[in-house]
């Protein structure tokens, strides 16, 4: 793979945004190339002050799926940005791309030059998103984890999506609160230059939905927009030149607070966006999740089955998400209800253990997938050794066995305890906190 477009850099010739159907369209030039991405919102209840700024960060943000294409050495920004904007702006190409850069072996990309129009002049007057949260449903437990926090909590969550599929419905039909959708289209001429050897790769999505989010909100008058990403989302996969490269960066705590800097210093947003669990464990959560078995049939966090058209099948039961998350809500489901959840039982498949010895850190580097710690992993092992259901399971026999061999050994009482804690940072208000707190 590689070029196939002649681009020195990736430019911004505009935007427009028709306030009465709530489409929006982003322009981005390669070369001669013009590449357009349409976002419909639908049309909107109301028309936020701040809407227009941050459709400003909406149009830097999508541009990384545009970028990846050519992969230019410059990024002309055509939007003014507050100043206080721009390190945002940085991170989210130098970061946010440092997976697409390690697996295309693009280097220059980590310190990619990214020049700036003037700043955006005035400063945006301050306000508080009011009104019900509105809160972004991926179809996995950790979304239905905030779902439920939120709406036991008395907080009344309107629930979103960007482009949701049958899956994603199906979870949001569990629950009684109301729905919004928006669809993003990207230009259809990309797949045309993927055909054609175009660079492709991981770009930061989360940094996308999550401006669609908050401008969803802008339009009919919601409250904060409600993250569902977890503490070890920060964790990076490995360091490649002496940097990070973190497959969920764009659902870390640095990205989060990089984003809310922007959306304050560019839109005068304070508190419009946040997860609100972040100080939780991927064990933590999913010991939550195993407290409500209504979404047992719809639930699923699969990558795979999202290629689907309906939902069928929710598990493919062999990649690295599924494994995880088998792995880490065996301790709190048992043996029946897991596996009446995926349809398979993993743990007796010995194919399986080449991919948990990566999740317990014995071999290779965490997975390129949305799992947890490594640390995280092995305090799961720990739990299922001593579980009835799970301790003379073929995958935890053997994975004991190695991680013993390993001289590391078992996780003690200490990690485990620290594993449930719940006092990771978190950017997350009190009010919101006290209501995942009421989960236990």
């Amino acid at each position: 793979m590689g070029a196939v477009i002649d681009a020195d850099a990736l430019r911004f010739p505009g935007r427009e945004f028709d306030p009465t159907t709530g489409v929006a369209r982003f322009h981005y030039a390669l070369g001669d190339l013009v590449l357009t991405e349409t976002v419909d919102f639908g049309p909107p209840s109301v028309l936020h002050p701040a809407l227009d700024r941050v459709l400003d960060l909406l149009y830097v943000a999508a541009s990384t799926s545009y970028y990846k294409i050519a992969a230019p050495k410059r990024v002309e920004l055509g939007t003014p940005l507050a100043e206080g904007a721009l390190p945002w702006v940085h991170a989210l190409f130098h970061e946010g791309l440092g997976e697409f850069a390690y697996r295309n072996d693009l280097p220059y990309v980590l310190d990619l030059a990214i020049e700036p129009v003037l700043p955006h002049a005035g400063v945006p007057e301050r306000s508080t998103p009011a009104g019900p949260p509105l809160t972004a449903v991926g179809g996995g437990k950790d979304s239905i984890v905030s779902m439920e926090a939120l709406q036991h909590g008395g907080l009344d969550p309107v629930l979103f999506a960007v482009n949701p599929n049958a899956i994603i419905r199906s979870v949001m039909a569990v629950s009684p609160q109301p729905v919004r959708a928006v669809k993003r289209t990207l230009d259809p001429r990309m797949r045309e230059l993927n055909a054609a050897g175009a660079y492709n790769g991981h770009i930061p999505v989360t940094a996308i939905n999550s401006l669609i989010a908050v401008a969803t909100s802008l339009m009919h008058g919601l409250g904060p927009v409600v993250m569902s990403n977890e503490s070890s989302a920060s964790v990076p996969n490995l360091s490649w030149l002496g940097r990070d490269i973190n497959h969920q960066w764009s659902k870390g705590l640095p990205a989060e607070a990089h984003l809310r800097d922007a959306l304050l210093a560019h839109a005068g947003l304070q508190d419009a966006y946040f997860s609100l669990l972040r100080g939780l464990s991927e064990l933590h959560i999913a010991a939550l999740f195993a407290k409500f078995t209504t979404y047992d049939a719809v639930v699923t966090s699969c990558n795979q089955a999202f290629k689907q058209r309906d939902a069928s099948d929710r598990w493919c039961g062999h990649c690295p998400k599924c494994r995880f998350v088998f792995l880490a809500l065996a301790p709190f489901t048992g043996r029946e209800r897991l596996v009446g959840i995926f349809g398979t039982d993993i743990f007796t498949d010995l194919s399986q253990l080449e991919g948990y010895r990566e999740l317990m850190g014995l071999t290779a580097h965490k997975p390129f997938e949305c799992v947890g710690e490594i640390e995280e992993s092995l305090v799961a092992l720990r739990l299922l050794a001593e579980h009835p259901d799970w301790r003379d399971a073929p995958i935890v026999r053997e994975l004991v066995a190695e991680v013993t061999a390993s001289g590391g050994g078992l996780p003690g009482d200490a990690e485990v305890d620290a594993a449930f804690r719940g006092d990771a940072p978190t950017l997350a208000p009190p009010r919101y906190l006290e209501a995942l707190r009421a989960l236990g």
